[in-house]
């Protein structure tokens, strides 16, 4: 298997290339997070926020905004929570901003 990044040859096994330390593989069950993420902020919004933070769904370095969930929801009549849900699926621990996360 070669690195997408770097174009480097890595072991069929490898999650991470050792020659950039670019993901190659996303975790197992990474998939299922974030329609598990997407299910709590669309149905809870805030309280599935809260879900997030406290359990293993939290992603590693990551902060779920709890408090944006409920205010920005309550502003803008929910379209910031639905946006925020959608996001889950896009989510990318590797980019430097996340629409509803902040990094810890």
């Amino acid at each position: 298997m070669y690195c997408s990044h770097c174009g480097k040859e890595i072991n069929d096994e490898a999650e991470i290339c050792v020659n950039c330390g670019c993901r190659v593989k996303e975790a197992a069950g990474a998939d299922n997070n974030k329609i598990i993420r997407f299910l709590l902020t669309f149905f809870l919004g805030f309280i599935g926020s809260l879900i997030i933070n406290h359990t293993s769904l939290k992603p590693t370095g990551w902060k779920s905004r709890t408090c944006a969930y409920f205010f920005l929801s309550i502003i803008t009549f929910g379209i910031y929570a639905l946006v925020a849900s959608i996001c889950n699926f896009t989510f990318d621990e590797n980019k430097a901003s996340n629409i509803g996360y902040f990094k810890e």
